[in-house]
């Protein structure tokens, strides 16, 4: 263990939990509807994952294994795990973004409303992940000390220094890919968004299509890279293939009509504009003989 090693890893746990909340702080006063959006893409998220997580360990997989996929595998089997996983996670989650945007959120409506939507469905697994990793820090920290595994069985005690050995050989360059990877999640999780609230305001099926091929592909190729390129390059593809399909998503997102057009009074209605007037104006406006 290192100082610097010690401090990236803390600083990897600390960006993948702040980066979500310190956006959730930036919108939360932005827009009209506070953190009511954030909230329910935290909640919804949670939500889909009570389903994606049991049906993934209990029908999916194995339904895999009975075909021979299992998940250490290469060639066509592991094209075939990674498309299957992947579809699964945009089927549950796309699904549900849809669900809550249609059933939810839909009174009323405006422009920074799938933003945050997507802040808080992204956000929520980012700042659980650091939690995690700041947990698991603490874990090898605490076992690491002297003595510590003496109340261990001699095999088991062999194991947790091996774990724990690895552990500190990660190279240094791949400390930080954990808060990378949670940024390119984060602006995927927006683009999506906005892409399932155009499906749904224009009541256009296909942009949810596209939103759940989009998780799909990018599932599939982090299953399926992961066992053939180094992490640093694979984040790069992911990170690139993120801010692309957010920018697309911005370019095509919809606009609400009442925050683009002002009120105007309806025919035959008037509108009366107060006007305060100053006292020199009064005295200017006094005709005297």
């Amino acid at each position: 263990m290192t100082t610097a090693g010690l401090i990236l890893r803390i600083l990897n746990a600390l960006l993948m939990a702040g980066i979500p909340c310190l956006l959730a702080v930036i919108l939360f006063r932005r827009g009209n509807d506070g953190f009511r959006p954030i909230g329910i893409g935290i909640a919804v998220f949670v939500l889909s994952q009570v389903g994606h997580i049991p049906f993934n360990q209990f029908v999916l997989l194995p339904a895999l294994e009975g075909w021979g996929i299992g998940t250490s595998q290469s060639g066509w089997k592991l094209l075939a795990l990674g498309i299957a996983v992947g579809l699964s996670a945009g089927m549950f989650e796309e699904t549900a973004r849809y669900l809550s945007f249609r059933f939810w959120l839909n009174k009323k409506p405006n422009t920074l409303l799938p933003i945050k939507y997507g802040v808080g469905h992204g956000g929520i697994e980012a700042f659980l992940l650091g939690i995690l990793a700041l947990y698991a820090l603490i874990q090898v920290l605490a076992l690491g000390g002297e003595g510590s595994l003496n109340s261990f069985p001699p095999e088991q005690a062999d194991l947790i220094r091996t774990q724990i050995s690895a552990f500190w050989e990660v190279p240094w360059q791949h400390l930080l890919l954990g808060a990378w990877e949670r940024v390119s999640a984060l602006a995927f999780h927006v683009g999506a968004s906005l892409m399932v609230y155009k499906s749904v305001r224009e009541k256009k099926p296909s942009w949810l299509a596209i939103a759940v091929l989009g998780h799909t592909l990018l599932n599939a190729f982090a299953v399926i890279s992961s066992q053939k390129l180094d992490f640093v390059l694979l984040e790069s593809i992911l990170f690139i293939f993120s801010l692309g399909w957010l920018f697309w998503a911005w370019t095509l997102r919809v606009r609400e009509i009442e925050e683009l057009i002002p009120e105007l009074p309806l025919p035959g209605e008037t509108r009366l504009q107060t006007q305060r007037i100053t006292a020199e104006q009064l005295e200017e406006s006094r005709y005297d003989e």
